[in-house]
Formats: structure tokens, sequence, C-alpha cells
């Protein structure tokens, strides 16, 4: 005999994928298991969620109501760009972003204020990277910077001078006598333009020529560096008081042959990192919540459980 079997359809479905969309999971309308765990969260841990993320936003410093800024809220993976402040209800630019690695890579929480771009920036490579990923990589494929378009170069800043990869220059390389960059063009590894806010953790905004991370849900990739999904729009913006940078000269700078190209902000923008896992969404005015990626609102928890009562 056949069994019957229960479906759904029409609203309820797309019900579904509303609440996906507000809970961070894939939109396909299926109650799979991520849906059904979610689901099953009791109303009081999301109260306490927005609890937790109200004491967060408490300690966020006040911006001016028409200061110009960027925010980015790790666990959502999301910027936004506004000329009204935090309290702005649209935000001028707003696209997905990639963050830290959860394990060993956090994007730190910071507010900066950016003051200069670079089309088609070097990717000068931290030496945590050169010691544990490119030189046992080197080891096993000799010729592996050059097809990473990568050089080592004797000197700071972009006119170092490139040495030959040699068994000599590849020692002074893991000794740090010598450092390792890979050459500007869509191969590099932060795309065509970087945004830079000087922070003592040398975080900064980047493109990325690896586009399909940001089709994905959980979007922490990153050595701690953000990637943004349309870096000509958000360049745009930047820019938009410097009405000889429209949008054709932005997109020749980063396609040209002319090399790495500096321009200075005429006022610098605030840079906001910030981690709230509750948060109203500017986009469509609803409340969203995300995961705990890094853990901050469990150990925020704990903290305040250790305060003597009262206060």
């Amino acid at each position: 005999a056949l069994v019957p079997v229960e479906v759904y359809e029409g609203e309820i479905v797309e019900g579904v994928k509303r609440f996906q969309v507000r809970h961070g999971l894939e939109a396909d309308g299926v109650i799979g298991k991520a849906t059904q765990a979610v689901l099953n969260v009791p109303p009081a841990q999301r109260a306490r969620q927005i609890e937790l993320a109200m004491e967060r936003m408490r300690w966020l410093p006040v911006l001016g109501a028409q200061q110009r800024f960027i925010g980015i809220n790790i666990p959502m993976y999301r910027l936004w760009a506004s000329d009204a402040g935090p309290a702005g209800r649209t935000a001028g630019v707003s696209m997905n972003v990639v963050v830290g690695k959860a394990l060993d890579t956090q994007t730190p929480v910071m507010m900066e204020a950016m003051r200069y771009l670079v089309f088609r920036p070097y990717w000068n490579v931290p030496r945590s990277i050169v010691h544990g990923e490119v030189l046992p990589k080197l080891q096993r494929d000799p010729a592996y910077l050059d097809r990473q378009q990568m050089e080592i170069v004797d000197g700071p800043g972009d006119d170092a001078r490139p040495v030959p990869a040699t068994p000599e220059a590849v020692a002074a390389l893991a000794e740090g006598r010598l450092r390792l960059r890979q050459r500007p063009g869509p191969h590099n590894s932060l795309g065509l333009v970087k945004f830079i806010f000087p922070n003592d953790a040398a975080v900064y905004l980047h493109g990325t020529p690896a586009q399909s991370q940001f089709g994905r849900i959980r979007r922490d990739f990153s050595h701690g560096c953000v990637r943004v999904e349309d870096p000509v729009a958000l360049a745009q913006w930047v820019l938009k008081d410097q009405p000889e940078w429209t949008r054709e000269r932005i997109v020749a700078a980063m396609q040209g042959q002319a090399g790495s190209v500096r321009v200075d902000l005429k006022q610098p923008v605030q840079v906001l990192l910030f981690y709230v896992t509750a948060v109203v969404m500017p986009e469509d005015g609803r409340l969203h919540f995300a995961q705990d990626i890094y853990r901050h609102d469990a150990r925020l928890e704990r903290a305040l459980a250790q305060q003597a009562p009262g206060r």
C-alpha cells in the first residue's frame, strides 16, 4: 500500500524562506536539520540574544547624525555604507563580506578612520602565511612562486627590488631578511583595490578574485582582513566627494597596467567593525539573527553572570 506523504506549499513555503533569511540560512524552503535546529531555539534564548546585542551596541562610539561611516557586522558577514550615521534607515551601499576564520584568524572589533585606498595593490604576504603556507608549498613545488605571481623582494615599500628565488634568497625569506609579495593584477589575493584605515591589527578591506565565496551562507574564510563583494561600488561611494573619480576612472585604475595607484581621501570615513548576533537589517527593517561564530556572546554571557547582584 502507498503511504501518504504530507507536503506543504504556497505561503507556508514562502514563510519558511523568510524565516531562513532572517536566521542566516539558505532560503530553499526546505525544513532540513539546520532549519529544524533554529526553529527549536526557545523564545527566551532569542530574547537573551537580543539583550546581549543591546549590551554590545551600548559600547559602540557615538557618531554624528550626518557622519559618513562604513559598518561591518562580523557574524552577519554584511557591510553597510551610509551618510546618515548608524541610525540611518537606508544604507548608501550594502554588500556581503568575508571575515576572518573563527578558528584562528578572527576579524577584530574596532573603529578607525579610512584615509586612503590603493588600486592594483601589491599583497605583502604576512610572515605567518609565508611560514605556515608558502614555504611548505615552495619546498614541494619550486614553480609555486611563479605560478602565484609572487616575488621575493629586498626592502620596504612598493619600489622594493625583486631578487631571484635562489635557495639563498628562500633561506633569507624564511629568516625574515627578505620579504614576499604578490604582484598586482586580477590574480592578486587582494583583488584590484584595498581600503586602508590604519590600525594596530593591520586589518583592511579589499577585493578578491574568489567571488564564489560570497554565495556561501557561512563566510569566515579570511586571515583577518575583510573581503568585499563589490569593490567598485564601495570605491565609488568612498570617493563620491571627489568627483574626478568617476566609476569609469575607478574601473580603468583597477584594470590598467600602470601599477599601483594610491588615492588619499579628502575627508576620512569612519570604519566600524562590530559584533552583534541580533540586529534590525536596514534593507528590510526586520530583526535578523546570526550564529555566534566567534563565541563572543557566550563569553559576554559568562562575564555578566559573574557580576554581583544589583550591579
